[in-house]
């Protein structure tokens, strides 16, 4: 449906920043020449908040993706019942000779 593709769309978007995130932390990592020293609060702050935004967006990420699923689910069985019934009332005009049977 429109609506899942929207949703897809906006969680692939999610999901490309959390993974540009993810390679400039990496990178930032390998790149630190200098150990990480516990007593400088400044860069243990910076570390803390760049942790914080990747959370984030992990979290928003899979309650987008948890989403879509659940809008899947429902589109499918909305789907289900929607044959089951059509094919019921075909039955029936074939029953009753209003439908030729094939």
């Amino acid at each position: 449906t429109g609506s899942s593709g929207i949703n897809a769309e906006y969680g692939e978007i999610i999901m490309s920043k959390y993974r540009l995130q993810m390679a400039a932390f990496m990178a930032l990592s390998k790149n630190q020449s200098e150990p990480v020293v516990p007593n400088n609060e400044e860069v243990l702050q910076e570390y803390v908040e760049k942790m914080a935004d990747l959370i984030a967006i992990s979290d928003e990420a899979i309650k987008r993706d948890e989403q879509l699923d659940n809008d899947v689910d429902q589109e499918l069985t909305r789907l289900r019942y929607e044959n089951k019934y059509l094919r019921d009332c075909l039955k029936i005009g074939q029953n009753f000779g209003s439908i030729a049977k094939s």
